[in-house]
């Protein structure tokens, strides 16, 4: 859940500092887009090894594990950020609301 929100906004708001301290757009996009794109492949690359281990461990308690719960786990965090997008868009904001 961590990629889906506090990651992206914490990046965010290390661009809106570089553009503040900067006085620079630019600075402020490139620095929100590298810490992103570092943050967020390294939250994937630890993820990985996680699940890489978690399924060499229950290989070694005897279960026959082939596949990790990564793909599953993304699956689903996706489905619910969908769902609560949709009701947030949809119900609470509304396609048409006339403060956009």
């Amino acid at each position: 859940m961590l990629c889906w929100g506090p990651i992206p906004i914490g990046c965010l708001w290390l661009g809106s500092r570089a553009n503040y301290l900067s006085g620079n757009v630019e600075a402020g996009i490139v620095v929100s887009f590298g810490t992103a794109f570092a943050s967020l492949f390294g939250a994937l690359a630890v993820l990985r090894r996680l699940d890489y281990t978690w399924i060499l461990v229950r290989r070694a308690a005897g279960h026959d594990q082939r596949a990790g719960a990564l793909a599953r786990i993304f699956a689903m965090t996706a489905i619910v950020g969908v769902v609560v997008f949709s009701f947030w868009f949809l119900v609470i904001n509304g396609p048409n609301d006339p403060n956009l």
